[in-house]
């Protein structure tokens, strides 16, 4: 896992879930008025802003820029990758095989 240890993939789509709900009642947006902004169902914002979908790269910008927000505010507060664990992989990894050069 990219990110710390202990954090799970629905851990972190409950955090931006939360962002993207707090961001949107701070914008004044119901959720139905945010997914016809954005191209979805109403039912697809509301289990965005749960964390209980996965959705797209396309429809996480669509939805800072309906929210007239930097996509990367919807990040905020997420944990910091694990610097040590990266550094170990990446050289257990390089070992293991070399680049091809250009």
């Amino acid at each position: 896992m990219w990110f710390q240890r202990g954090v799970t993939d629905r851990q972190i789509l409950r955090h931006i879930g939360g962002n993207v709900k707090a961001a949107r009642l701070r914008a004044n947006l119901t959720q139905d008025c945010l997914a016809e902004l954005v191209g979805v169902h109403w039912q697809t914002v509301s289990h965005i802003e749960n964390g209980k979908f996965p959705f797209s790269v396309v429809t996480f910008f669509k939805i800072g820029q309906a929210l007239e927000i930097s996509s990367n505010r919807l990040l905020d507060g997420l944990p910091e990758p694990d610097s040590e664990r990266m550094e170990k992989i990446k050289k257990m990894m390089a070992r293991k095989r070399k680049p091809k050069s250009a």
